[in-house]
């Protein structure tokens, strides 16, 4: 298969699985979606149902990579839903409500690489959580036996294209020497290491989970919302990250050395952050950051959550965090000016997030692609 054929077929498979609705409840025809696909391309796996959670092995190893997602999304299920393409940029439209709708790339985005993973690795396992978005439920609920012989997982369900989350709630997800097993890897496809928010990966780590874990960008932007889209070639650039961390991993287990300890009491590469709290990088940083990519955002004199645009209320677990009662979760409060080393040029702290869903390009897109329906519509 040439190169064009490849990422023409990643682009299909994308597509058909965003075309699957799912909900937070109502998550059984993405769960028969990974049943059937399983079945038909991957007919050697071992594939287990369990409280609404998927569970699949291939291969047989000793120990396993794991690639995990969640099969819920927060959006509603429509009527009559359709997913556009249009110069690489993927979103839904609605009937129902005569406009754009979420496309649901949160996760199904990393639905679709595990996907991907099961048809490209000799060895894995991959687990498919349901009802993330109301508080990981499935995760919190998942079979920690099924996961003993697992060296080590990711995820992928994050907006934007180059964050790296090694620490979610001040628990490292992974430590020093597995982080620099991997940024070589990371930083080829534009990626760096960050906090971040509640996930699937973070909830195996407080069920007990104690390999390396990480969660990622995977290319969809401005979640939770109508707006919601996917850009094709930031996801097929996760995916393809996530593949090649896996050939360079393999079937090994990286035990967390962090595990149990949480940010703020390491020492070594640190910086000061707001409120006194203190985390870290796994990297060689000449220069102390006062800030990381803030997941709290203000509008006017109100401050909302970046990911659904709720607004966020005082966490008890202190002035660096802010609960928000639309993502049922705490997210990350950073404040400060950012001193960044500009020879440090693999650090980047702008994400094509923060403007991405406002530029010409995107709004022309999709005004074209409603104004064709529109003038069908109307004929």
């Amino acid at each position: 298969m040439n190169k064009k054929d490849k990422i023409l077929n990643y682009k299909e498979l994308l597509i058909d699985v965003l075309s699957v609705q799912t909900s937070s409840g109502q998550e059984d025809l993405m769960i028969e979606y990974i049943k059937e696909f399983v079945k038909n391309n991957v007919p050697d796996a071992d594939i287990i149902i369990k409280d609404n959670n998927v569970y699949v092995t291939k291969g047989t190893t000793e120990t396993y990579p794991c690639v995990v997602a969640h099969t819920d999304t927060v959006h509603k299920i429509h009527k009559d839903f359709q997913v556009y393409e249009n110069k690489d940029i993927i979103f839904a439209f609605s009937n129902d409500e005569c406009g754009q709708v979420g496309v649901g790339g949160d996760d199904k985005v990393g639905v679709w690489i595990a996907l991907e993973m099961l048809i490209s690795c000799d060895n894995i396992k991959c687990a498919f959580f349901h009802s993330e978005e109301v508080g990981c439920v499935g995760s919190s609920q998942a079979d920690m036996e099924w996961f003993s012989d697992v060296g080590y997982v990711f995820q992928s369900d994050r907006r934007g294209h180059g964050d790296f989350v090694n620490s979610i709630g001040g628990k490292d997800l992974f430590d020093e020497k597995f982080s620099k097993k991997i940024s070589k890897i990371i930083k080829h496809y534009g990626y760096k290491e960050t906090s971040g928010a509640m996930t699937d990966v973070e909830q195996l780590v407080d069920n007990g989970l104690d390999v390396c874990v990480a969660n990622m960008s995977s290319g969809y932007y401005n979640p939770h919302s109508d707006n919601e889209i996917v850009d094709f070639y930031a996801a097929e650039n996760c995916l393809l990250m996530i593949e090649r961390l896996i050939e360079e991993l393999g079937c090994e287990r990286y035990t967390n050395s962090e595990f149990g300890k949480t940010s703020w009491s390491n020492q070594w590469n640190s910086y000061n952050g707001y409120g006194g709290y203190r985390g870290h990088y796994w990297h060689d940083y000449e220069k102390e950051y006062k800030d990381f990519n803030s997941e709290v955002i203000l509008e006017g004199d109100d401050e909302v959550c970046y990911y659904c645009g709720d607004s966020v209320f005082p966490s008890n677990w202190g002035k660096n965090y802010r609960w928000c009662h639309g993502c049922n979760s705490e997210v990350y409060y950073g404040k400060g000016e950012i001193d960044i080393d500009p020879n440090q040029t693999q650090i980047d702290y702008d994400d094509i997030a923060d403007n991405y869903d406002g530029s010409m390009k995107h709004k022309q897109v999709v005004n074209n692609i409603l104004n064709k329906h529109y003038k069908t519509k109307n004929k």
